[in-house]
């Protein structure tokens, strides 16, 4: 063997060391990048940072409690301005934002049901790592590609396909359910403060002709004609009027700021309201009080949980599916792969999650169907308490009606005695007073029968139909085909 002179040394000593130093710049190149990428994906929260964007979120605005462009919106018709209402809340708006979100999980669960592609290209430099001139590198790139068909799972995802649909329904449900709420609750601050009003300016024309009356009694006293003890009762009721009018004033106050939480605005001059409950629709709830949106939410959820059985119960059966793809390789020298057949894979053990897992679904279902059983049983209790409430209501009215019509017919006989003498100027404060008071229970009487009428209607899903909110809506169906 010729000896190897000190120049080849030195040549090959240096074609290797700068093929050490590529190789070892390639490495460097390769934990670069592999850092720069983990830090692409660090939390970009601190906990200053957190607790900042938190605090401007809940920062309250200085006419949070108005709304400007609902204010605008409205016309002053209690109709349409109840529409308004449940059009611009928060609460709907949020809903509707669900409801569009529990459809889109349709498409989701949909979509394990189809062939599933997958692409992944990777392009580099290959380097075999050897001893002196025998390490290589080969540049290049590779494709791998992945095509599958889910052919039978025990029914799991035609389970959570059906699931999806479910929640979609139940969506739909909550939105509706929300907006007969805020109708509701809106409907209800305008009759109670509109009932207030009317009730505070009877009470003012009340406490006004008192203290006119109470003048003339002050005269007859000065004059000797009636003695002063009769002065002195009326003036002790006139008071009783006056402490009865701040109370009515505080209770104004709290119902107008009910008002400007539904409606964004101050109260200006009301309209007594009036029912949207036709005369035919008491039978009709009746009939269908088993089809209101809250016992066909609380019955949907039955569904969904027998839905989530089912898919729980097909996990513990084995899956097949379809399979084919291609692997391109990136050194130039060896071949494409191809693959295509039938994948079966069945979990023999997983330490009794499956197992577990059924048996809560299992669970779940029996409560959603003791929940639904119980939610019957409260709406029909409810409804027939409603219902015979409302009856009441409706006699005691035409009672109130009757006697108000003899205690106007009563003071017009008083009045024309009293210039006789028949009549004391205090016996015609008592019988005023007493007409007032017939008048108020009537007012109170007709708020609460209004307010029973929204409730019906709300609790039977009839509220918005009466606004128009769902005139132009498509029904879920549709809406997936």
């Amino acid at each position: 063997m010729p000896p190897v002179s000190r120049k080849k040394i030195t040549n090959l000593f240096a074609a290797s060391s700068k093929r050490d130093l590529g190789m070892k710049l390639i490495k460097a190149v390769t934990i670069l990048s592999f850092f720069t990428l983990l830090s692409c994906a660090a939390p970009q929260y601190t906990e200053t940072r957190l607790r900042s964007e938190i605090s401007a979120l809940t920062t309250i605005a200085p006419d949070l409690s108005s709304q400007p462009k609902l204010a605008e919106e409205l016309s002053g018709n209690f109709r349409s301005d109840l529409a308004q209402v449940v059009i611009n809340s928060p609460k709907y708006i949020s809903a509707l934002s669900a409801l569009d979100s529990s459809k889109s999980q349709i498409m989701v669960a949909k979509a394990d049901n189809k062939p599933q592609f997958a692409l992944n290209v990777n392009a580099g430099q290959t380097i075999k790592d050897g001893s002196g001139l025998a390490s290589s590198s080969e540049h290049g790139a590779s494709a791998n590609i992945a095509i599958s068909q889910l052919i039978f799972d025990g029914g799991a995802t035609a389970a959570i396909i059906d699931q999806a649909q479910v929640k979609a329904f139940i969506a739909e449900m909550d939105t509706e359910i929300i907006a007969n709420q805020v109708a509701k609750d809106a409907a209800i601050s305008w009759v109670e403060l509109d009932a207030l009003r009317r009730r505070e300016a009877q009470l003012q024309t009340l406490m006004a002709k008192t203290d006119k009356m109470i003048s003339q009694m002050e005269t007859l006293v000065a004059s000797g004609m009636i003695d002063k003890s009769a002065s002195a009762s009326a003036e002790i009721a006139a008071r009783a009027l006056s402490l009865e009018n701040s109370n009515l004033g505080s209770q104004i106050a709290a119902r107008s700021a009910d008002y400007i939480e539904f409606f964004g605005t101050v109260p200006q001059n009301l309209a007594t309201p009036s029912s949207l409950l036709k005369p035919t629709d008491v039978a009709q709830i009746q009939r269908d009080w088993s089809r209101a949106p809250i016992l066909t939410q609380a019955a949907a959820n039955v569904l969904t949980a027998k839905q989530g059985l089912i898919a729980a119960q097909g996990r513990e059966r084995p899956t097949v599916g379809f399979k084919s793809g291609m692997v391109s390789p990136i050194e130039r020298d060896e071949r494409t792969t191809y693959a295509i057949g039938v994948e079966v894979a069945w979990i023999l053990g997983d330490g009794g999650r499956r197992k577990a897992n059924t048996d809560a679904q299992a669970a779940n279902l029996k409560a959603a169907e003791q929940k639904l059983k119980g939610a019957k049983l409260a709406a029909k209790r409810e409804l027939d308490t409603t219902v015979s409430k409302r009856a009441a209501l409706i006699v005691s009215l035409k009672t109130l009606s009757a006697q108000e019509e003899a205690s106007r017919n009563e003071l017009e006989i008083m009045r024309s005695q009293l210039a006789t003498g028949q009549t004391s100027v205090r016996q015609l404060i008592q019988v005023e007073e007493k007409a007032y008071r017939t008048s108020d229970q009537k007012i109170s009487l007709e708020s609460a029968l209004l307010k029973i009428d929204f409730e019906m209607l709300a609790n039977s899903g009839l509220l918005t139909k009466r606004l128009g909110i769902y005139a132009n809506k498509k029904t879920l169906r549709q809406q997936n085909d």
